[in-house]
C-alpha cells in the first residue's frame, strides 16, 4: 500500500498569495503612526519610536487597563492588572530598540515603568489595535 503525503502531490495550479484586508489595513495604520508616507522603511530606531510615541500620544486614551505580564488564566488577569497612566518620552526617558517605548503604570500604590509592548490591553479597550499595531510593528520591524 502506497501513501502520499501533500508534499507527493505536484500542485499544477498557479501560485497567488493575497494579503488579507486586515494586514493591509494594519499596514497604512502603522505608517501613519510612524508618519513615513508610502511604504518608506519602517525599521524601529530611536527617530521612529519617537515619531510613533507622539502618535500614540495624541490617540491612545490614558489612564488604562493592562496586564503585566501576560496573563495565562483570568484569574492571573485579576492578579497581575495595572493602570497605564503616562507614556514616557524616548527623547528625555529610557527608551531603546530593545525594550521601545516606556510606560508609567499604578499598580496599587507603586508606581512602575514598563515597556509597552510588554503589557497586555485586557478588551473591551478603544486602544486595543493602536497597541497591537505598536507591538506588531515593533516586533517586526527591528534589525
Amino acid at each position: 500500500m502506497i501513501f502520499a503525503t501533500m508534499n507527493d502531490v505536484p500542485w499544477p495550479g498557479p501560485w497567488i498569495t493575497v494579503q488579507p484586508q486586515p494586514d493591509r489595513d494594519r499596514k497604512r495604520r502603522i505608517l501613519a503612526a510612524v508618519g513615513l508616507p508610502g511604504s518608506q522603511n519602517l525599521r524601529v530606531d530611536q527617530q521612529s519610536l519617537a515619531r510613533y510615541y507622539d502618535y500614540l500620544t495624541a490617540h491612545l486614551e490614558l489612564p488604562f487597563v493592562a496586564c503585566y505580564p501576560r496573563p495565562s488564566t483570568p484569574a492571573h488577569a485579576a492578579i497581575d492588572r495595572c493602570e497605564v497612566i503616562e507614556l514616557l518620552d524616548p527623547r528625555t526617558d529610557l527608551c531603546d530598540e530593545f525594550d521601545g517605548i516606556y510606560c508609567q503604570t499604578r499598580k496599587g500604590r507603586f508606581l512602575v515603568n514598563l515597556p509597552l509592548v510588554e503589557l497586555t490591553v485586557l478588551p473591551p479597550s478603544k486602544n486595543l489595535e493602536l497597541l497591537a499595531d505598536y507591538e506588531y510593528w515593533f516586533w517586526h520591524w527591528r534589525d
